[in-house]
């Protein structure tokens, strides 16, 4: 993994949280294809409230991903 140091992206230094954002966005919209299709839309008041959520739920778990990497 990446650690939590900054990475060197082509002479531009990004953050672990932004890669970090970028991966949860692309994984909450297969989440999000996967959720409509079994039907937990109807169960949802607030769908953008609720993307939002597992938005955030994905960052954060793949942020704690990288800090029990150990680097």
């Amino acid at each position: 993994m990446i650690g939590l140091q900054a990475v060197d992206l082509l002479g531009v230094f990004v953050e672990p949280a932004v890669i970090c954002l970028v991966a949860a966005l692309v994984a909450t919209v297969g989440l999000r294809r996967i959720l409509n299709r079994i039907g937990i839309n109807r169960f949802v008041h607030n769908r953008a409230l609720f993307d939002l959520a597992i938005l955030i739920a994905m960052t954060s778990l793949f942020i704690l991903a990288l800090r029990r990497s150990g680097r």
